[in-house]
């Protein structure tokens, strides 16, 4: 039987030096709606095509702090 997610290293953490993700925002580039909250990798800079509720349709959402 083998454990999995536990030890040092890796990624598979939420917490730790290698594993650091920053928390985001994406708002909607027509409306300036924030409608999602995710992380990323630092360094990354998040665009996303996704649905927007107040403009009822797919948009582009840039990350926002």
């Amino acid at each position: 039987m083998s454990v999995q997610g536990g030890g040092s290293g890796g990624s598979g953490g939420a917490t730790g030096e290698r594993g650091t993700r920053i928390p985001i925002s994406l708002a909607c580039t027509e409306c300036t709606a924030r409608n999602y909250k995710t992380t990323k990798s630092p360094g990354d800079y998040v665009e996303l095509k996704k649905f927007c509720k107040q403009c009822k349709k797919h948009t582009l959402h840039r990350e926002t702090k």
